[in-house]
């Protein structure tokens, strides 16, 4: 299968919304007293102006016949003038998703690579993301491309 990585464009707007739909799904079905069932869509306007915004990176994988079947979201992070911490850019892997019937076939990994490839680019002294702790298939597969866990961010969930 030819899978072609390349920049998202404000006309791929529409051709996300499968993918928004399965993440939606999943996070549903993993903490519905948290997230919404229907899928929070980017409007055409807050598309074009990621697809624009020079400080992100936005990646989309399509097949030859054209169906978008994965993409990434990123930004660079600028971390400056912390008391504690030094300065540093982080790449910052906002949402990366492919489609279920699409998975096990390299397009993660090269979706990560490219993610990679941009950060070094940039100058970014590391990449990160944030995972649910549900989502133990995307856990191993980051796992597997090298990543380590940097921090926890812990719950207690408060009945009412």
């Amino acid at each position: 299968m030819n899978i072609t990585i390349r920049k998202a464009r404000t006309d791929d707007c529409e051709k996300i919304r499968p993918l928004q739909k399965e993440i939606a799904d999943l996070h549903y079905k993993g903490r519905p007293d948290i997230f919404r069932e229907q899928p929070p869509y980017f409007s055409e306007e807050d598309f074009a102006r990621m697809c624009e915004d020079q400080s992100a990176v936005s990646l989309i994988a399509k097949t030859e016949e054209g169906e978008v079947v994965g993409y990434a979201f990123c930004k660079v992070i600028s971390f400056r003038n912390h008391p504690r911490n030094r300065d540093f850019d982080c790449f910052y892997i906002d949402d990366i998703c492919v489609l279920q019937t699409f998975r096990r076939q390299g397009i993660g990994r090269r979706l990560m690579n490219r993610c990679r490839e941009e950060a070094i680019a940039r100058k970014c002294k590391m990449m990160n993301l944030n995972v649910w702790a549900f989502n133990e298939e995307a856990i191993a597969f980051y796992e597997s491309f090298g990543m380590t866990t940097r921090t926890k961010r812990m719950e207690l969930i408060l009945e009412d």
